[in-house]
């Protein structure tokens, strides 16, 4: 049903022990505020209900009975009987669905359902402290997230419900894998600037530390051992005092995400709170960078042979910037060896002017690949 705390739509102010240690402030009933107060700017004069879930992790095998252990998800225009197949949407690593899809929201609204599904153990999904962060290599990382989309799916959607999947970066992994698994229920699938395509050439990193001078080098080296240890980019953010964490994320959103050329000065800010919330609480799910990820984001498993092993009956279109440094050539490379062993449900665009968040740069010609896609999902 339609989460309480959309009851009251508010920003609520630090105190004097937050406001020195901005990491004691982000509770998950707070962020769950800001992300009412976020979804409500973003869909204001539109028209659009929506409705904020929590969806306990269960009947599935990596189930571990913690009542914290919930999937997050916006659902938006649930009212909409024109087509059959919803459209869930998976956000990469260190975001949320409402968040880095804020761009694209409405557009893909006006489409239809449109889910916006946050990582188990992540985004503003629960933070399970009860049961311990169960996995330990890269297959179970990938099966604990995967659990939790299926999970969510069956409850919310129904057993046999059809989607069209659609996964960004690190999302895409997961998008990719749960495709692998489900074939039946996904209609087609949706890889965003997709993470760990192919595998990295060791020699571009060795000729990259040999360019690199001294400093640079030595900072890889650090950052290479922290990434292998565990540490992600949200530990060493919750260990900055004061507003510095915000400082970080607000500049990210306007620079990277352009958000203050197309957002309101209230819906900016609550854009700001609201990533800042996701990324200050307490972290579970993202232990899975190093399981899944070499330093610094290379592929422990490349999905290239997961996508090229998927039956026929899942059409897979490959949406990149020109500028993603996950590099659009690996998967012009996939969708060409699928169409020369015969597919012909499969294309890779490659958008100008667009870096890794193509849906964000542009949002108008990811509109129409994420249309096309989805009423042939109806099509057939």
């Amino acid at each position: 049903g339609r989460d309480t705390l959309r009851r009251a739509p508010r920003l609520v102010t630090m105190g004097i022990a937050q406001r020195l240690w901005s990491g004691l402030w982000y509770t998950r009933a707070q962020c769950l505020q800001n992300e009412q107060t976020l979804v409500d700017n973003l869909l204001r004069n539109t028209g659009f209900e929506w409705t904020g879930r929590d969806t306990r992790v269960l009947s599935v095998r990596s189930a571990n009975g913690d009542p914290a252990d919930v999937v997050r998800s916006v659902s938006v225009n649930e009212a909409h009987v024109g087509n059959r197949v919803d459209l869930v949407c998976v956000h990469g690593f260190g975001q949320s669905g409402a968040g880095c899809f804020y761009a694209s929201l409405v557009g893909w609204g006006s489409l239809g359902r449109v889910h916006l599904v946050d990582w188990r153990g992540a985004g503003m999904s629960g933070r399970p402290r009860a049961a311990k962060f169960a996995p330990s290599n890269e297959m179970e990382a990938i099966e604990y997230l995967v659990d939790g989309l299926d999970a969510w799916r069956k409850q919310v959607l129904g057993e046999n419900a059809k989607i069209c999947l659609l996964g960004h970066s690190m999302g895409a992994i997961v998008a990719a894998h749960y495709a692998t698994r489900h074939p039946a229920q996904v209609r087609h699938l949706v890889l965003a600037g997709p993470a760990a395509v192919l595998e990295t050439d060791p020699r571009l990193v060795a000729e990259f530390l040999e360019r690199a001078g001294k400093t640079r080098a030595t900072l890889y080296k650090a950052v290479s051992r922290a990434w292998t240890a565990g540490v992600t980019p949200q530990a060493a953010l919750r260990l900055l005092p004061l507003d510095f964490p915000k400082k970080i994320i607000n500049g990210y959103i306007k620079n990277r995400w352009k958000a203050e050329e197309v957002l309101d000065p209230e819906t900016l800010r609550a854009l700001a709170e609201y990533n800042t919330g996701v990324l200050m609480m307490p972290g579970v799910s993202e232990k899975v960078l190093s399981l899944i990820l070499q330093p610094i984001g290379a592929a422990r498993t490349p999905i290239a042979g997961v996508v090229q092993a998927l039956p026929n009956s899942v059409p897979v279109t490959f949406v990149y910037g020109e500028h993603d440094w996950m590099d659009p050539k690996s998967g012009q490379w996939v969708a060409e060896q699928m169409v020369r062993a015969g597919r012909k449900n499969v294309s890779c665009h490659v958008l100008p002017n667009a870096g890794h968040y193509p849906f964000i740069d542009q949002p108008a010609l990811v509109h129409e690949i994420v249309k096309k896609a989805w009423q042939e999902c109806d099509d057939r």
